[in-house]
């Protein structure tokens, strides 16, 4: 009885060994097919398997940066893919949308540190149009296209924004971490967006590339 109970614990450690061996090997696989599609796609600037690459990097994200940092690699670059693969795959559903349809949704880091605009606690700052940052200039164009501009403080209110607003399309802009994770939280949502990335970081007088913002609002197709 007892050398049986042995034959089994034996077995079962055996077994346990096999499947921790093959869950190994099957993470670095992913780890490594993840980052050779995102050096292909980065370099190349063409998308392949976008499903399978947003699958893994879903799945693989915090590994996928820790690795890239201990190369010394900036991990940003997983969250850029993620954010052009996505503005790919969401491109034709975002763009068979009607502009009155869309919200452009932007950052307060890009403010001027002189802004006067006060924060409304339902939706967000509200531009006064002092002309101090490019903020003024990009409500007026979208005023005219008909695009509802929100300026949030973060990304609860993003969301809180996105809850009240109902919107079928969205325009996003801040750095590529936040990108990664507002396009996921879009995706949940079931809105497609497009992301626009900030040309400098920090918490505060960043910088956008204003043309890029209006092209992407501008989007159109036929249905």
């Amino acid at each position: 009885m007892v050398v049986c109970v042995k034959a089994i614990d034996t077995m079962f450690i055996e077994i346990l060994g096999r499947v921790v061996v093959i869950v190994a090997i099957l993470f670095l696989t992913l780890l490594v097919l993840a980052l050779f599609f995102c050096f292909f796609i980065f370099r190349t600037k063409r998308i392949i398997f976008p499903n399978l690459v947003l699958f893994i990097i879903s799945l693989l994200y915090e590994p996928l940066r820790r690795l890239l940092s201990f190369f010394r690699v900036d991990p940003v670059l997983i969250d850029r893919v993620s954010v052009e693969i996505r503005n790919a795959v969401n491109y034709h559903d975002f763009a068979v949308t009607d502009l009155e349809e869309r919200v452009l949704l932007l950052p307060q880091c890009i403010r001027s540190t002189d802004c006067p605009a006060k924060l409304n606690s339902l939706d967000g700052i509200h531009c006064t149009g002092c002309g101090k940052c490019e903020i003024a200039e990009l409500s007026a164009i979208c005023k005219d296209l008909g695009i509802r501009l929100y300026i949030s403080p973060g990304g609860t209110f993003t969301g809180r924004i996105l809850m009240r607003s109902r919107p079928k399309a969205v325009v996003g802009v801040a750095c590529y971490p936040n990108l990664h994770e507002g396009m996921l939280n879009t995706k949940r949502m079931g809105i497609p967006a497009q992301g626009v990335p900030l040309t400098t970081y920090g918490c505060v007088n960043t910088t956008v590339d204003i043309e890029e913002i209006i092209n992407k609002c501008k989007l159109q197709t036929t249905k």
